[in-house]
C-alpha cells in the first residue's frame, strides 16, 4: 500500500489522517473493544505489530488487515541492525512506512491504553477544534486504572468494568503522571514509548514548535528535547487523557503476569511490585463509559460482517479462561498469601480503603503546606502561558472538586541546597519561556510513620554528603543498610532508605544510611557519627543487628560492621575496597576510585572479622566481583552464588521474587547454603537468566545447546525468550563456514 505524502502546507490544514502505532501480543479478547473504541472517537489509521501471539491475535489482525481496516505486522523476529526489544523495532520500522508519514497526526499506544477526549461530544474533531493553532504535540496524561474490586476475568468491555483510578493532583509513583503524545508527523525524527523525538531543527526561532499539555496550556520549553512525564502543576486533563488499564481484574493481572507483554523482553517486570504500584483504585473515574453501548453495538456489527473474527475471539476468551484457571491452582498451591492478595475480596477491599486513606492523608498536607499569601510568602513561580483556544474549555468531567495541587512550600525535611528558587526577572519577562516547574515536596513515607503509626520513635539527621534514617518498630532486631550508586542522583524529597518499605513490611526497626555523593561513603563525618551512635548504645539496644546493601552499599555494610561485633551481614554484589594499592585490577566505578582511601575502613574484607555471619551474594561468573569475594576470609563468611545474575544479584533476586524470602531467612537463621540453592533454582526460567545463558552459548559457538535451551523456554512459557534463543542459534548457523 502506497499513500502519497501530502504537500508541506497541507498538513496544518488536514486533520485527515489520525493513525495509531502499536504493538500487541495475546490481546485477543481486548482486541476488538479497543479498535472499535478507537475507530468511534476518530481514529481511521491503525498500524499494528503483534509478536509471540499464542491466542489467536495474530490471526484475528491477519483478517483484519485483509479487510483493511488495520495494517498488521508481524514483528516476532529479530532483525538485523533494529532493535532487539520488540516494542522499540517496531517503532523503527513503523515510522519508515509511507502509511505513517503520510499521517496528519499520530499516536504510540499499547493495547490497554484508551486514548479519551473530555470535551465535546468526546471526539477527536472536538480536540482539534479545542486545541490552540498551530498545536504540533499534545501530551495527555495517564490515568492509571486499577482492578476495583472485580476479580473474574469476563468477555466484557473493560471502560464499563473498571472505574477507579489513579487521583490528578496527588502522585502514588513517579510514573503516574506520564504521558502519551499526539502529534503532528512533519517535526518527528524518532517514535518513543512516550513521546517523540523531533528533529533538531525544530524548536528554533525558524522553526518553532507548540508542545501543550491535555488542558491546553503551553509546555513546550519542559518538554521540547526530552522528559515524558509531569508533576500536578504542569499536567492537564481538561481536553484529553489517556485510560490505562494496566491491572484489569485480578485473573487477568495473574495472565498478564505469566505471559508478560508486547512492549518489552524482560518479563520479570509483571511482578507484584508492579501490581502494588498500579492498583490504583482511588477516585471513580467514569467519563470514558459514555462510549460503552457504541462500543458493544461496533463490536457486534464487525463480528456480524466477519464471523471468522467472532470465532477467533471467543476462542481466545476460552483459552484465557482455560489458562487462567491453570495458573489460580498453581499459585494457590506455591504461594497462597499471594493468591490470596488477587482472590480474596476483603484484602482486596482493605487495600482500597488504605490507598483512599492515604490519598485524604496526602491532600491535607498538602493543603497545610501552602503559604499565605502576603508580603511574606515566597515568590510564586511564573504560571505557564495558556494558548488560546477557539473554544471554551469544557469543565473536567471526573474529579470534580479536586483543586489543582499548587507549588508545596519547602518543608522541614528538605535541604536547603535542593529548593528551587523563584525565577529570574529575565525569564518571568520573556513571556513564551516557561520557568522549570518544582515537583511538589510531598512527605516520604518514614516521615508518615514517624508521625502517624504505631512507632513514633526514631529520627533524621542531615549531612553534606550522607543523611541518616532511624526508625524503631520492635527491639527485636535493627536493619542497617546502605544507599546503592544508583540512588545518589534521587533527590526527591520522599526518597526512602534502600529497603526501608521491606524492613517496614518485616517490623524490623531500621537504620538507613542516604549517600548524596557518589564517595563510596568515604567519610570521616559519617565515620565519627557512625562511632557515637554505637557509644550512645543504639545498636546494643537490639537483640540483633543485620548490616546490608548491594554493590557500594555492600562494600560499607561490611566495611561498618565492625562497629557492632556479631552483626550479621548481607553484602549483594560487594566490592571489598576501591583502594588501587589493594585491588590494582579493579577498573569500574572511576568516582569511587578517586575517592580518599587511606585511613579507617579502607578495606572491607578486614572489617569483617569480628561479624556473626558473613552472606555474599554474587555472580561468580562476574570476574571482578568473584576476585572482590575472594578476598573475605574466616570461618564466618558463606558465599551464596548466583551464577549469571551479572553485577545485579540483589535486583535479579526481586525480580524473581525471592529476594524478601532470602532476607527474611538469612537474618532469622532459618535458611542456609542448600536452601538458598534450591531457592535460586526456581530463576531458571527467568527471561534474564534464559539470555544470560544463551549469550554464553554463543560465545562458545553451542549452536544445539541453544536450540534445546529455545525449546525448554517454550515449553515453559517463555515465546519470546525462546525464539531470540532460536534466532541466535540461527545466527551461528548463518556464521558457519
Amino acid at each position: 500500500m502506497s499513500v502519497p505524502l501530502p504537500e508541506q502546507s497541507a498538513r496544518w490544514k488536514s486533520d485527515a489522517i489520525r493513525t495509531i502505532v502499536t504493538t500487541i501480543k495475546n490481546e485477543g479478547p481486548f482486541l476488538l473493544e479497543w479498535l472499535c473504541y478507537h475507530r468511534l472517537i476518530g481514529f481511521n489509521r491503525f498500524v499494528i505489530y503483534s509478536n509471540d501471539c499464542t491466542d489467536g491475535t495474530h490471526e484475528m489482525l491477519r483478517l483484519l488487515d485483509e479487510a483493511g481496516i488495520v495494517i498488521h505486522h508481524d514483528n516476532g523476529t529479530v532483525i538485523p541492525d533494529l532493535p532487539e526489544d520488540p516494542q522499540r523495532r517496531a517503532y523503527a520500522r513503523a515510522i519508515t512506512l509511507p502509511e505513517v508519514q503520510a499521517s496528519d497526526w499520530t499516536i504510540v499506544l499499547d493495547g490497554d491504553e484508551f486514548f479519551q477526549v473530555n470535551v465535546g461530544a468526546g471526539t477527536l474533531e472536538d480536540l482539534f477544534q479545542a486545541l490552540p493553532a498551530r498545536t504540533d504535540a499534545v501530551a495527555a496524561q495517564w490515568r492509571i486504572f486499577g482492578n476495583g474490586g472485580v476479580i473474574s476475568f469476563r468477555d466484557d468491555l473493560q471502560i464499563r468494568q473498571f472505574t477507579t483510578a489513579s487521583p490528578m493532583d496527588v502522585p502514588f509513583s513517579h510514573n503516574q503522571f506520564a504521558v502519551k503524545t499526539l502529534f503532528r508527523m512533519l517535526p518527528v525524527h524518532r517514535f518513543g514509548v512516550h513521546r517523540p523525538v523531533f528533529k533538531g531543527s525544530f524548536g528554533t526561532p525558524a522553526h518553532p514548535l507548540l508542545f501543550v499539555n491535555g488542558s491546553g496550556e503551553d509546555i513546550t520549553s519542559a518538554f521540547l528535547r526530552q522528559r515524558w512525564g509531569t508533576n500536578p502543576d504542569m499536567a492537564g486533563y481538561v481536553l484529553c487523557q489517556v485510560n490505562h488499564y494496566m491491572i484489569r481484574s485480578s485473573e487477568v493481572f495473574l495472565m498478564k503476569r505469566w505471559r508478560g507483554t508486547a512492549n518489552s523482553s524482560d518479563a520479570d517486570r509483571i511482578n507484584f511490585d508492579y501490581y502494588d504500584k498500579y492498583n490504583l483504585n482511588v477516585v471513580r473515574e467514569t467519563g470514558i463509559t459514555r462510549w460503552a453501548e457504541q462500543v458493544a453495538e461496533a463490536r457486534a456489527e464487525m463480528v456480524g460482517l466477519m464471523p471468522e473474527l467472532g470465532r477467533l475471539h471467543d476462542a481466545a476468551v476460552a483459552a484465557y479462561r482455560d489458562q487462567i484457571a491453570v495458573l489460580k491452582a498453581q499459585l494457590q498451591a506455591e504461594a497462597p498469601d499471594q493468591y490470596a492478595r488477587l482472590f480474596d475480596p476483603a484484602i482486596l477491599q482493605a487495600e482500597t480503603e488504605r490507598r483512599r486513606s492515604q490519598l485524604t492523608e496526602r491532600r491535607a498536607r498538602l493543603a497545610a503546606t501552602r503559604r499565605p499569601a502576603g508580603p511574606s510568602a515566597r515568590p510564586a513561580v511564573p504560571e505557564r502561558r495558556v494558548v488560546p483556544s477557539p473554544v471554551l474549555l469544557a469543565p473536567l468531567l471526573s474529579d470534580a472538586g479536586v483543586p489543582t495541587m499548587p507549588l508545596a512550600a519547602m518543608t522541614p525535611w528538605v535541604r536547603q541546597d535542593e529548593v528551587p528558587g523563584p525565577a529570574e526577572p529575565s525569564e518571568a519577562a520573556a513571556g513564551n519561556i516557561q520557568a522549570p516547574q518544582a515537583e511538589p515536596d510531598l512527605a516520604p513515607q518514614w516521615l508518615v510513620d514517624l508521625r502517624r503509626s504505631p512507632w513514633r520513635r526514631g529520627f533524621y539527621h542531615a549531612e553534606e554528603e550522607f543523611d541518616a534514617l532511624h526508625v524503631e518498630r520492635e527491639r527485636a532486631h535493627l536493619f542497617v543498610s546502605f544507599d546503592n550508586l544508583s540512588q545518589v542522583g534521587n533527590d526527591r524529597t520522599d526518597r526512602e532508605a534502600w529497603g526501608y518499605e521491606f524492613a517496614r513490611k518485616s517490623n524490623w526497626s531500621q537504620l538507613g544510611i542516604f549517600a548524596f555523593r557518589a564517595n563510596w561513603f568515604r567519610n570521616e563525618v559519617l565515620f565519627d557519627y557512625l562511632r557515637r551512635l554505637r557509644d550512645n548504645g543504639l545498636f546494643a539496644r537490639y537483640q540483633s543487628v543485620t548490616f546490608t546493601g548491594t554493590s557500594m552499599g555492600a562494600y560499607a555494610a561490611c566495611a561498618f560492621s565492625s562497629l557492632v561485633p556479631g552483626a550479621r551481614v548481607i553484602a549483594f554484589s560487594p566490592q571489598s575496597t576501591l583502594s588501587p594499592d589493594l585491588v590494582p585490577w579493579e577498573g569500574r566505578f572511576p568516582s569511587g576510585r578517586a575517592a580518599d582511601w587511606k585511613g579507617d575502613f579502607a578495606d572491607a574484607a578486614a572489617e569483617t572479622g569480628t561479624a556473626g555471619q558473613v552472606f555474599l551474594i554474587y555472580d561468580p561468573l562476574e570476574e571482578s566481583d568473584r576476585a572482590h569475594a575472594e578476598r573475605f576470609s574466616g570461618e564466618n563468611v558463606i558465599r551464596l552464588t548466583t551464577p549469571l545474575s551479572g553485577h545485579k544479584s540483589a535486583l535479579r533476586l526481586r525480580q524473581a521474587e525471592i529476594l524478601g524470602p532470602l532476607v527474611r531467612g538469612l537474618c532469622a537463621q532459618t535458611l542456609g547454603a542448600r536452601d538458598f540453592r534450591a531457592l535460586y533454582r526456581s530463576v531458571r526460567m527467568q527471561p534474564w537468566y534464559l539470555d544470560a545463558l544463551g549469550q554464553r552459548l554463543v560465545a562458545r559457538g553451542r549452536r544445539g545447546w541453544l536450540s534445546r535451551l529455545s525449546r525448554v523456554a517454550r515449553d515453559n512459557g517463555r515465546p519470546g525468550i525462546a525464539k531470540a534463543l532460536e534466532a541466535k542459534a540461527h545466527s551461528l548457523t548463518s556464521a558457519s563456514p
